[in-house]
């Protein structure tokens, strides 16, 4: 029997591993993200740009995965379209205009303050409370947060609060994510898939009233004249929409939301790393500080739970399918 513990908890721990490797990835590309969105749209509309992104994404998840698809169900279908898919609207849309205020390393701070959001509405949707190392996870996070944000500039407030309301997306498409694995026992396609689909419709209404009320419409035209606006694109669908996409799902099949959210907390840190070494900003003593700090807090929220509090918190649900479907 011991020999069995001891081969489920190496089993459970390569999972974990497995886990916190594909946030991490999710991370880094999220985090160079926020620097090609502000560097590719300067002059270009930025609802139009995440239109052709999130189209793209959506036609190419349709003919990658046409047999997963068929088999969603017509709740998962629902919950996909109009909520997850609102969230990912929220997210981009108030993403990609607040980062022409404000700078790329402001956006993802703020973006951190998932931290204690997603809690809130986990326990406002399940009352499920964060474990012991979760808790002492946020009480970490969240002076290192605050310690980046520092002064505000009069001139970046617009940005910040167009940053905010694209990090309520953001958390609720955290919490949502879980609930489509966990408690619907959807695939990590489908999620994905719904997730960018559902997007995608809303990118086509907005498309559609800006393309009625301004001369250029699409502005296709625009568009072929500027090769860095199809570069930046391409990065996105094929780096942020797909590769990342895909990498935060998996991960949150082994990890909690919470533990999740915390790991997104390096995003600060990484975006000040790739603003040094790619536009030659050099990072402050409080971006370093605060990027230690925030290493420090995931750390703690990879702690092994202590007995007695449920190890499920960070581990697939039990019944829940494994990732062999994808494809299927």
């Amino acid at each position: 029997m011991s020999r069995y513990w001891r081969i489920s908890d190496v089993f459970a721990g390569g999972l974990r591993v497995v886990g916190y490797a594909a946030i991490i990835g999710a991370v880094l590309i999220w985090a160079l993200s926020y620097i090609v969105m502000k560097t590719s749209t300067a002059d270009y509309p930025q609802l139009l740009y995440q239109f052709w992104r999130y189209t793209a994404v959506a036609a190419i998840y349709t003919l990658l995965f046409h047999r997963a698809i068929r088999t969603i169900p017509a709740a998962i279908w629902r919950t996909g379209l109009g909520w997850l898919g609102l969230s990912i609207f929220a997210l981009s849309i108030f993403s990609i205009y607040a980062v022409q205020y404000t700078t790329p390393t402001r956006v993802v701070v703020i973006n951190s303050f998932i931290i204690g959001v997603v809690p809130l509405l986990r326990w406002v949707h399940g009352r499920s409370k964060p474990t012991r190392p979760e808790r002492w996870a946020i009480l970490i996070a969240l002076p290192a947060i605050l310690l980046l944000l520092g002064p505000q500039e009069r001139d970046v407030q617009i940005g910040d609060a167009l940053a905010f309301l694209g990090m309520i997306g953001y958390a609720y498409m955290i919490v949502l994510i879980d609930r489509m694995l966990t408690k619907d026992r959807a695939t990590v396609v489908q999620v994905s898939y719904l997730g960018i689909v559902g997007c995608a419709v809303y990118f086509c209404v907005a498309a559609a009233v800006y393309a009625v009320v301004q001369p250029e419409g699409l502005a296709m035209q625009a568009l072929m004249n500027q090769p860095s606006t199809i570069a930046g694109i391409l990065f996105m669908v094929l780096f942020v929409s797909l590769a990342a996409n895909l990498l935060q799902v998996v991960g949150q099949r082994r990890l909690s939301p919470v533990t999740v959210s915390i790991l997104f907390c390096l995003e600060p840190a990484a975006t000040g790393v790739l603003d040094y070494f790619l536009l030659g900003n050099s990072p402050s003593f409080r971006l370093i500080l605060s990027g230690l700090l925030l290493i420090a807090a995931t750390v703690v929220a990879s702690i092994r739970f202590r007995a007695g509090e449920a190890i499920a918190g960070g581990l697939p649900a039990e019944g829940s399918r494994s990732d062999a479907t994808i494809g299927q």
